[in-house]
């Protein structure tokens, strides 16, 4: 069969317009009985011509609808992307089924710009709900260009900068983040947990935060770095890795953090998304820290205890800060493994460096790594320990109610059910 290239439809029906563009017209024919009398649907064969046609030869009130059946959708969701951009007004509808194959496309066509989808199976009833629902949902006019989501970095960003690899920087950012998602877990919204907490694990060597919680990511720091226009609530909640507690985990996979990635624009689309995110840089080099990140950091704690080696590392780094003009009232001192009688105090340390004094917590080396061994944390196997007991005056330091919690974003249809089988 030729293409029906998508000319003008008759203007004295009322019927909706509909065009289905896909590479081949194997749904035209159900489509067109169930929807007789209702709309006015015609195929055009997307081999034949580009998006940028399609739009110029379709009625600024016409739905378009993309075949996400089979092989079809990733062809769907590349067209779909080509015209979310070109024409950010265009209603798009994906068409396919709901079984185990249409899970695997749904998070992309939400990603792409599709705004609602029909299971070509449903009966004209439900067909015509959905198009009755995107109908009434406010749309950019044609030819007039959306506004990108607005991005307001409201949420605190904590950076816990370990002075040396040892010192216990991961162990501290993984037990305080899960105590904190504890005490306040996430509420459901639109069908699903968006936690408000992150944890974003730069440390050296790469992945002990994932270590420690027993989790497993598949998407990564570098690839969010890649990924900053999707990155939303709905993104957040089905593409990062979530422990039991609520807490949600960004890490870097290749254990390398290259200062010529700024991470500027990612840091502010994290800050929009999540009330509170605890940047764990324990063992990273300070030469290797982003200045976007320290300028991003609403407080900066440097975590050291009480050995030579650290003492030095401690000293260099906050050379270093103070060369590269970070050197503010953000900066605090913990002191970690701390020993009473183990050299100098704790105070002596504050002063020695002329930082405050946040939190001193006392050395656990062995039980943390017991409980680490059988992939425990202390807030599970021993939750009255003096380790735990020591972060308490940061995690209230940190309750979310003491900080602004970024508003969340509407949700459609197709994007709640997304984000039930993305889980």
């Amino acid at each position: 069969m030729s293409p029906v290239m998508p000319l003008p439809l008759t203007p004295s029906t009322n019927a909706l317009q509909l065009v289905l563009y896909a590479p081949d017209n194997r749904h035209i024919a159900r489509l067109g009985t169930m929807l007789s009398g209702h709309a006015e649907i015609r195929w055009v064969d997307s081999r034949e011509i580009s998006a940028r046609q399609l739009l110029e030869g379709t009625p600024d009130d016409a739905v378009v609808l993309l075949d996400y059946c089979g092989g079809n959708a990733a062809y769907s969701t590349d067209i779909a992307r080509q015209l979310s951009s070109q024409q950010p007004g265009t209603s798009l509808i994906g068409v396919g089924t709901t079984g185990p194959e249409q899970a695997n496309h749904l998070l992309a066509a939400v990603r792409s710009g599709v705004r609602d989808f029909i299971d070509i199976d449903n009966t004209t009833t439900q067909m015509l709900e959905v198009f009755e629902r995107v109908g009434s949902t406010p749309t950019p006019t044609r030819n007039m260009a959306m506004p990108a989501p607005e991005t307001k970095p409201s949420g605190r960003l904590v950076l816990l900068l370990g002075v040396r690899p040892g010192v216990g920087t991961s162990t501290l950012a993984t037990h305080l983040g899960a105590m904190l998602a504890e005490q306040d877990p996430p509420v459901p919204e639109n069908g699903q947990l968006h936690s408000w907490l992150l944890l974003l694990d730069l440390g050296q060597p790469s992945a002990d935060a994932a270590l420690y919680l027993g989790m497993e990511s598949h998407f990564n720091y570098e690839q969010a770095l890649h990924s900053v226009e999707r990155l939303d609530r709905t993104f957040a909640g089905t593409a990062f890795a979530h422990h039991a507690s609520g807490l949600a985990l960004l890490g870097n996979a290749s254990g390398t953090l290259l200062k010529k990635h700024e991470p500027g624009a990612l840091l502010d689309r994290l800050r929009s998304v999540f009330a509170l995110t605890l940047c764990d840089a324990g063992g990273l080099p300070i030469q290797l820290l982003p200045d976007a990140l320290l300028r991003s950091a609403t407080e900066i704690w440097l975590v050291a205890d009480q050995a030579i080696g650290s003492l030095v590392s401690l000293d260099q780094t906050v050379r270093e800060l103070d060369q590269r003009g970070q050197r503010d009232a953000r900066l605090k001192l913990i002191v970690n493994h701390y020993d009473a009688n183990g050299g100098l105090a704790d105070t002596q340390i504050a002063q020695r460096f002329q930082l405050p004094l946040l939190a001193t917590i006392p050395d656990r080396s062995r039980v943390l790594r017991s409980n680490a061994g059988l992939g425990r944390l202390l807030t599970e196997a021993a939750p009255r320990d003096p380790y735990l007991k020591a972060l308490a005056p940061l995690q209230h330091l940190l309750d979310r109610r003491q900080g602004a919690t970024a508003a969340p974003a509407p949700a459609s249809p197709l994007a709640r059910l997304a984000n039930l089988l993305g889980k």
